[in-house]
C-alpha cells in the first residue's frame, strides 16, 4: 500500500469533487497534477567558508484564474510532495475567496534555526536568483510561509530586482511596510478566520461568552486569534506550542501567555522549565500542563488547529469534544478523520476557506504594488471582511444545496471556478 502523503490526501478530496461536478477526462487530468514543478539545488558560502547545498522547490499548480500565488517555507522536511500539496490547496483557496490568482508554493529544505542571519540572507537571495525566471508580478508572486518573514521577502525582492534590472514592488508580498508591504498583513490569517467565526456564531445563534475555545499553536496565526477571541468575549481555555500547552477550564489570558512566551520561549514558561513544572503554582492558578495530543481532546466548543498538518486523524477524531473546528493550519485533518467528524456532526471550517485571510491581504498588497497606492489599515480590514464573508456565504450556500460538508462545499466552489476559467481560456 503506498504511503499516505499530503498530495495523496489532496487528491482524494479533489477526486470526490470532480465526481460531483461530473468533469470531463481532460479537465480532471489538468486539475490532478501541477502545471510546472521547478526543483534546483542552491549553493551558498556559509560563515565557516564552506559551500553548502540545499534542495529548493517552486511548484506552480494552476494559473487559469491569474498569476500563481503562494508562500515559500524554510523547513528541513520540505520536499516536492509537501510543496505540491500546498500549491494545490492554494489554487483552491484563491478560487474560493474569489481573488484573481492561481496557486503555487515554494520551499527550501533546511533548518533556519541552525544557521546565522547572514546565512539565511545568502540562502534567500540564492533562491530569488535561481527561480527569478519563473517569478514576477504577472507570473508568480511568492509570500512568507513557515519560518519566513517580511525581512526575507525584502531580500528576495531586492535580489530579483538586481537580477532582472527592474523595479518590481509587486513581484512578492508580505514585505515590510516601508518596502512596499501592506497594513494588516501580519494579522491577516487570524483576522480573516475571526470574521468567519463571528458569522458562524451569529448564524448558529450562539453567545460568545458561553463558548470555550482551544487553540493548538501559538505562532503568528494562533496568538493573534487568541487575542481576537479574548477581546470579543470568548473563553480561551487552552493554548499550546511545540513544547506543550496549558489548560484552565476558567480560561487563560493570551496577553499574559504571550509575555511569558517572549521571555521564556514557551507558552508554559510561567509554570514549567523544560519538563519540570511548578505543580503548586499551577494548582493555585487552576492550570494544568497538557501535551499537544491531549489538547485536541479537551472539553471545548471550538477547536482551532493552528500549527501542524495531520493532527486530527482516524485515531483521535472520535475523541474530539468540540462541536466546531476552524482550521487555521494547512491540512490539519485527514480525509479519514473528516468522515468520522461528519458522522458525529462536528462542523469543520476547512483550511482553504478559514485561513485564506493571509492570501487575501497578499492580493491587496499586490494590487497596491501595481497601482502605487498605500491602503489604510481600516480599508484593508474592511475589504478583508467583505471578501471573507462573501466566500463564507458562497460555501455555506453550497453546503445547504448539496447537503455536503464545508470542506466538500469549499472544494466544489473552488474547483468549479478554476474549471470555468480553464474553459473560457480554451484549455479544455
Amino acid at each position: 500500500m503506498p504511503k499516505d502523503t499530503p498530495y495523496l490526501r489532496f487528491q482524494r478530496n479533489l477526486r470526490a469533487t470532480m465526481d460531483v461536478l461530473k468533469l470531463s477526462k481532460p479537465e480532471c487530468e489538468l486539475l490532478n497534477q501541477p502545471q510546472r514543478i521547478h526543483q534546483k539545488d542552491i549553493s551558498v558560502t556559509m560563515d565557516d567558508g564552506k559551500r553548502a547545498t540545499f534542495p529548493a522547490y517552486r511548484v506552480q499548480f494552476n494559473n487559469a484564474r491569474g498569476p500563481y500565488k503562494g508562500g515559500i517555507r524554510y523547513h528541513p522536511l520540505a520536499d516536492e510532495d509537501e510543496v505540491k500539496a500546498l500549491a494545490a490547496l492554494m489554487a483552491i483557496k484563491t478560487a474560493v475567496v474569489g481573488i484573481p490568482m492561481g496557486g503555487a508554493k515554494g520551499g527550501i529544505a533546511f533548518d533556519p534555526k541552525k544557521v546565522s542571519k547572514k546565512e539565511i540572507q545568502a540562502i534567500s537571495r540564492a533562491y530569488a536568483r535561481a527561480f527569478s525566471a519563473y517569478l514576477g508580478a504577472d507570473i508568480d508572486i511568492p509570500a512568507p510561509d513557515v519560518n519566513t518573514n517580511p525581512g526575507i521577502m525584502a531580500w528576495m525582492r531586492d535580489e530579483y530586482e538586481k537580477v532582472t534590472g527592474t523595479y518590481a514592488p509587486a513581484m512578492i508580498t508580505g514585505k515590510p511596510i516601508g518596502y512596499g508591504g501592506s497594513q494588516g498583513r501580519d494579522t491577516a490569517t487570524a483576522r480573516g478566520a475571526f470574521f468567519l467565526l463571528e458569522e458562524l456564531v451569529e448564524g448558529e445563534a450562539l453567545d460568545p461568552e458561553h463558548l470555550r475555545v482551544v487553540i493548538q499553536g501559538f505562532g503568528n496565526a494562533g496568538s493573534n486569534m487568541a487575542h481576537f477571541l479574548h477581546d470579543a468575549g470568548f473563553t480561551v481555555v487552552a493554548v499550546s506550542d511545540s513544547q506543550g500547552g496549558i489548560y484552565s477550564p476558567e480560561g487563560v489570558d493570551p496577553v499574559r501567555i504571550e509575555k511569558y512566551k517572549k521571555r521564556t520561549g514557551s507558552v508554559t514558561g510561567e509554570y514549567c522549565e523544560g519538563s519540570v513544572c511548578d505543580i503548586g503554582k499551577m494548582k493555585m492558578d487552576g492550570v494544568r500542563h497538557v501535551s499537544n495530543e491531549e489538547l485536541l481532546e479537551l472539553p471545548c466548543d471550538i477547536l482551532i488547529p493552528a500549527a501542524l498538518d495531520t493532527v486530527i486523524t482516524n485515531k483521535n477524531a472520535a475523541k474530539i469534544k468540540a462541536r466546531y473546528i476552524l482550521e487555521l493550519a494547512n491540512g490539519p485533518t485527514t480525509p479519514e478523520a473528516d468522515a468520522i467528524l461528519r458522522k458525529r456532526r462536528v462542523k469543520v471550517i476547512p483550511d482553504v476557506l478559514a485561513n485564506a485571510g493571509g492570501v487575501t491581504v497578499s492580493y491587496f498588497e499586490w494590487v497596491q504594488g501595481r497601482s502605487g497606492e498605500q491602503w489604510t489599515a481600516e480599508r484593508v480590514d474592511r475589504e478583508l471582511r467583505r471578501v471573507m464573508l462573501t466566500a463564507y456565504k458562497d460555501v455555506r450556500r453550497e453546503v445547504h444545496r448539496g447537503k455536503v460538508t464545508f470542506r466538500q462545499a469549499a472544494f466544489i466552489v473552488g474547483v468549479r471556478r478554476i474549471v470555468e476559467a480553464m474553459r473560457v481560456r480554451g484549455w479544455v
